[in-house]
């Protein structure tokens, strides 16, 4: 693919696919590795199909670098739990319009619903990102995954039930 193409790509949906990468990784740095290998796996490829749906195709070419980084990361180490760096603050909120106390309540729940998407396994994790994050359709999200429908109803349903329940106690 031209260099004209893969920049037209990183000003439409960058922020988007940074921003992903970002919540996948949990770390700046592996974000930044993560987003910049995505761009170059879409500019050697010559044979790309950009114009049905170009996000959920940056999104699925950066989730299959990022598994098979995990896959090599675990059979070097020859262990199943990876844990990264989690950062305090990961996206800014803008403040428009709300009191200052009404701002401090909502920039409070929305770092509560953060940390605690941020806390959920890997697999029930992607799915909330791709779908609420990335506007992405359960069969989008399959189609990325290579997995089943039903197996993506069912990690979303997980999610939530894991969420509403720990958001409900405070954890």
């Amino acid at each position: 693919m031209d260099r004209v193409k893969v920049g037209k790509l990183v000003t439409e949906y960058g922020k988007n696919l940074y921003s992903f990468c970002l919540y996948t990784t949990k770390d700046r740095e592996t974000a930044d590795d993560l987003y910049q290998q995505t761009f170059l796996t879409v500019m050697e490829k010559e044979d790309v199909r950009i114009d049905e749906n170009p996000k959920a195709y940056l999104i699925t070419v950066a989730m299959n670098i990022w598994k098979n980084r995990i896959r090599k990361i675990l059979w070097r180490k020859k262990i199943v739990d990876v844990s990264f760096v989690e950062e305090e603050e990961l996206l800014q909120i803008a403040v428009g319009g709300k009191s200052v106390e009404e701002e401090v309540v909502k920039r409070q729940e929305e770092a509560n619903v953060r940390r605690e998407v941020l806390n959920l396994p890997e697999k029930l994790r992607v799915v909330i990102l791709m779908f609420y994050m990335e506007n992405m359709s359960i069969e989008e999200i399959a189609s990325a995954l290579k997995i089943p429908t039903g197996t993506v109803k069912s990690r979303m349903s997980s999610a939530k039930s894991a969420l509403k329940e720990r958001l409900k106690h405070g954890k």
